[in-house]
């Protein structure tokens, strides 16, 4: 009993190594699997119980060995943090938010104390005590804090169960039916669809970035493409924005479905059933008979879609592959390293998309229809103009989003320089697709455009000029057929991509949707705002 007595009072190691767990998971409930939590709590506590054991062995004192591992964890856990809120800041001329000071700084603070620890007399019960107090307390608020995070986002006000965020869903209700008409003896045209996150208009570029990008455009231009001058996105968020593109539709029916004060992503992201993996693209054009390739590139479940016949550029599998691991060891010491590898393996698969996004579909006989989401002009800020690499000004984390993100010149720069890579390997794609088969359909996009100058409570209610400034996006569709590519419009929305091509490529009669946007954001995925007022006017 004693014995029992005594192992209780060390609690405060587990207690502190689950916390920031907890914290971070509860940042980002809808967006990670409750099941991802196990690995890094297995993880964490196996390493802290190890490391108590180990220095009790050394040290033969309980009590100085839980406080030591304590003090480790504390030290490691919120070395990030202070990272992040010292980045950039000068004092006169001097950094101090740099990791080469940092990590010494705290390096040393650390063993100082740990030897003071180890040199002192006292029995350090008390201390114990309030420790197994102070982390009770921090474990208390991290539980209520997932739970009222998870009860919002879980609560489902015009579900009648909560089946939805669990099991299969079915969305095929809210499609329309279509038919296609394709003659038995006609060469279907093989379909290349590259998605460059982030990639803004022409316009935007020149008033945001000072970047004249007429090179590029009258590049694709002069191959036969329609870059449409006036183009938007219909949503500010890629995870919104492509689902709408792949499903040919507005997705605002899931505001009707669940709510539109829910923040749960799956009927978004999740990868058997979520709009942007099992979208109706892919479906048509199973339907008459295309073979699919995807790309893993670190886009939502590329890599696990069911109705790809070929997924290129796999990265490696690690625990990194595990979000949750990943952010609780990039607000480490370790942090810096972890970023270093994960940059790494980014630009490989990068690079990898690029190099055989015009070849990937060569090993079927079938025509094929080819898709890549390639997270580029979008930050991270990996890659020179030449496709140099470079390392990112500040870490981008899993909890990184745009309303979040630093303003200023320099990453502005970083951004552009992107831009440039891009168009340099878009144009290589170009001429390699053209020179094996003029007769595909290529349609280059973004998904949406840069928000640099949107800020805090301007997501929630956004002006005119934030509006602008997100939706204005990157088109250019190549159609073999001239006549077809006149009919194009210069002033198009995502969301009639796919039905102006089936209509012009495959006898369907979609109709062609009003051209509409919509606002919403991170916190409230579903709540949409009608802003298509705005983009009217321009």
């Amino acid at each position: 009993m004693n014995e029992l007595k005594t192992k209780s009072k060390k609690i405060h190691p587990i207690l502190v190594a689950i916390f920031p767990i907890l914290i971070i998971y509860s940042q980002n409930i809808g967006r990670v699997e409750i099941g991802e939590l196990f690995l890094p709590v297995i993880i964490i506590v196996g390493l802290t119980i190890g490391l108590y054991y180990f220095l009790k062995s050394i040290l033969k004192n309980e009590n100085k060995s839980a406080i030591i591992v304590t003090l480790i964890l504390i030290t490691l856990f919120s070395y990030g943090h202070i990272y992040y809120l010292l980045n950039d800041v000068m004092i006169d001329e001097f950094d101090i938010g740099k990791n080469r000071y940092l990590i010494p700084a705290f390096g040393l603070a650390l063993g100082i104390s740990i030897f003071f620890i180890i040199r002192a007399r006292r029995v350090f019960d008390n201390a114990t005590s309030i420790l197994n107090v102070i982390s009770i307390v921090f474990i208390i608020v991290a539980i209520s804090n997932v739970a009222l995070v998870g009860a919002e986002i879980t609560s489902c006000d015009k579900c009648s169960n909560q089946e939805f965020f669990y099991e299969t869903r079915d969305f095929s209700d809210y499609f329309e039916p279509h038919k296609f008409l394709i003659s038995e003896n006609e060469k279907l045209p093989d379909v290349y669809y590259l998605i460059l996150d982030e990639y803004a208009r022409n316009d935007a570029l020149l008033e945001y970035h000072e970047f004249d990008n007429t090179e590029f455009t009258e590049f694709l231009q002069d191959k036969g493409f329609h870059v449409a001058k006036n183009s938007f996105a219909n949503y500010p968020m890629s995870v919104q924005s492509i689902p709408a593109t792949m499903n040919l539709q507005y997705i605002n029916f899931l505001a009707d479905e669940i709510g539109s004060e829910v923040r749960n992503y799956k009927p978004l992201n999740e990868k058997d059933y979520g709009l942007y993996a099992n979208n109706q693209v892919i479906k048509n054009f199973k339907e008459m008979g295309y073979k699919i390739v995807t790309f893993n590139t670190f886009a939502l479940h590329l890599h696990e879609n069911s109705l790809a016949d070929l997924t290129v550029c796999h990265r490696n599998i690690h625990f990194l592959d595990n979000r949750l691991v990943d952010t609780l060891a990039r607000t480490t010491m370790f942090g810096y390293f972890i970023e270093r590898w994960s940059e790494d393996e980014m630009r490989q698969v990068t690079l990898c998309a690029f190099e055989n996004f015009g070849t990937a579909g060569n090993v079927f006989d079938k025509p094929v229809f080819v898709w890549a989401h390639i997270m580029t002009p979008h930050p991270p800020w990996i890659f020179g103009p030449n496709g140099e690499e470079i390392t990112p000004g500040k870490p981008l984390l899993i909890t990184d989003n745009p309303e979040f993100r630093d303003s200023g010149w320099e990453p502005k720069i970083q951004y552009v320089q992107q831009v440039q890579f891009a168009n340099k390997k878009t144009i290589s794609i170009v001429e390699e697709i053209l020179e094996k088969d003029s007769h595909s359909i290529i349609i280059i996009q973004g998904d949406h455009g840069t928000a640099w100058d949107i800020r805090g409570n301007e997501w929630v209610e956004p002006s005119k000029e934030d509006v602008y400034q997100r939706l204005r996006n990157f088109d250019a569709i190549y159609f073999p057929d001239e006549e077809k590519r006149k009919n194009l419009d210069n002033k198009r929305t995502l969301v009639n991509t796919f039905r102006t091509i089936f209509n012009a490529y495959y006898g369907s009669d979609y109709e062609l949707l009003e051209n509409k946007a919509y606002w919403s954001y991170n916190a409230k995925p579903y709540d949409y705002k009608d802003v298509s007022h705005y983009i009217l006017e321009n």
